[in-house]
């Protein structure tokens, strides 16, 4: 077992561990980077590296309570550039397809660190892989472009996914992993994550099948907001073009102080977010919309309720609120389209929470994958299991198909883990499983196709419908709008 645990990577060598009936290597550097610089391959080391406990997470802060920023406290630090690997016990004479995480956060909270891989690694004989990446003001503000600094890239934390994906293209093999076989997926920020990959070419051929929970091309910014939120860290830090030394010294704390008031004075929006670049990623939406995606299968889908979560969380995160939401579509849809698009909803409670719902979530993600399905295999779902106060709210999938123990996670699924909601969770994981192993969900799930919608709905009792909600579709014609826009 010592020579299945000790591993060699391109920049050393590393030892695991076997648990929980699988192999896991945890926290391994897959690159390095000075603060607001680019990403580039880790120190190399010769002494084999402990890889039996996790690595740093990134500095980072959820709201605008500069108090509350965790970026003094044990296990975050600038240095967080790491990779966790679960593969299955025994090793195979094949190499195993490989699934790639990234996590959710509004591109400024979470880490991969929760997501163990373990379950998917020993059930259904995946290398599962979970990385960390840059967050807030030290991932997603335009800093280079404001100041005149070229020398800082664009949308680091894009960035910091690509290179994630470069060390598993040249190491994971030495785990079990096959690298042409890599799916990527994620929720949320890493739902948005995995689409701007999609859409990202330099990145093409780093994977070959894609699962989005819960957003495409969703709260990025335009690049006249970029250069806004920039301009404005830039007043509240006192940088100007030769502030490149202080930027790099300036304490965590200001940094965060200024992200909080950002925040604070951006309400019902993300105060550090990608941006449409026009280097990295396009010019803008409408050339997302025009651009290709990478050719790979798609698995994409939302969440009924996915606004639920933010009206329950303290903060203005998102626009839940009908003043902000008429004002959104009003202003990036023009009056009539908005006009048609609002009367697809009901002046109630349900309504508004259905609007709010398609507006940062459900249609970028249902209009993404529309797109995508005109030239590759496609499939969405929907995902209606509801907790009994939150409905089927953002994220309430993560505590089912992830091992989540202990009574917060009950707290959050509804209930402890077993019964109809394990049944459900089983469900979702072998269908992605699946996907992983094959290019496409198991059987009964029919893709999308250019006339046909189908759409697999995640229930207690999962079915299929036929273009569900034909009528705001309809209405959207396609269209996105979004509060960084």
């Amino acid at each position: 077992m010592m020579g299945q645990l000790q591993v060699e990577t391109g920049a050393g060598p590393v030892m695991g561990e076997a648990r929980d009936g699988v192999r896991r290597w945890l926290g391994i550097p897959f690159a390095q980077a000075e603060r607001f610089g680019a990403p580039r391959p880790p120190a190399p080391w010769t002494e084999p590296r402990d890889a039996t406990k996790l690595g740093a997470q990134s500095p980072q802060m959820f709201g605008n309570n500069p108090k509350r920023a965790m970026i003094r406290q044990a296990g975050f630090d600038e240095d967080c550039l790491v990779i966790n690997v679960y593969a299955p016990k025994e090793p195979s004479d094949q190499p195993r397809p490989v699934y790639v995480w990234i996590h959710g956060g509004a591109f400024v909270g979470g880490s991969g660190n929760p997501y163990d891989g373990s379950a998917m690694a020993r059930t259904h004989g995946v290398v599962v892989v979970t990385i960390n990446y840059r967050l807030g003001v030290l991932g997603w503000v335009n800093f280079g472009e404001v100041l005149g600094l070229p020398e800082l890239p664009s949308n680091l934390g894009l960035r910091d996914q690509v290179a994630a994906l470069e060390w598993v293209r040249d190491n994971i093999a030495r785990f079990g992993g096959d690298p042409a076989r890599v799916t990527i997926g994620g929720e949320s920020a890493g739902s948005m994550s995995v689409s701007l990959l999609m859409l990202h070419k330099p990145a093409w051929g780093l994977f070959h099948g894609a699962i989005m929970q819960s957003g495409a091309v969703s709260l990025i910014h335009s690049r006249e907001k970029s250069r806004a939120i920039a301009r404005r860290y830039a007043e509240l830090l006192d940088l100007d073009q030769g502030s490149l030394e202080k930027m790099r010294s300036v304490p965590l704390e200001a940094l965060f102080a200024a992200q909080a008031k950002v925040g604070a004075e951006n309400p019902a929006g993300i105060p550090a977010a990608p941006w449409f670049d026009d280097d990295a990623l396009p010019p803008d939406l409408a050339a997302a919309h025009a651009a290709p995606t990478a050719p790979v299968p798609l698995i994409a889908g939302a969440n009924r309720d996915e606004v639920r979560l933010f009206e329950i969380m303290p903060g203005e995160i998102l626009p839940t609120r009908w003043p902000q939401l008429e004002a959104l579509l009003t202003a990036q849809l023009g009056p009539e389209h908005a006009a048609r698009v609002l009367a697809t909803y009901s002046r109630t409670t349900k309504g508004r929470r259905a609007l709010a719902t398609d507006v940062v979530f459900a249609m970028p993600t249902r209009n993404f994958a529309q797109r995508h399905s005109a030239h590759q295999p496609t499939w969405f779902y929907r995902f209606d299991y509801a907790h009994p106060i939150a409905g089927a709210t953002h994220a309430l999938e993560l505590t089912l198909m992830w091992p989540m123990r202990g009574w917060l996670a009950a707290l959050a699924r509804g209930g402890p883990m077993k019964g109809f909601r394990a049944a459900l969770g089983t469900r979702m994981v072998a269908h992605w499983a699946h996907f992983i192993h094959h290019g496409a969900p198991d059987a009964g799930w029919p893709a999308h196709a250019p006339t046909v919608w189908p759409v697999k709905v995640f229930d207690l009792a999962d079915r299929v419908e036929a273009n569900p909600q034909a009528e705001r579709v309809a209405a959207w014609a396609g269209r996105d709008v979004g509060p960084g826009l």
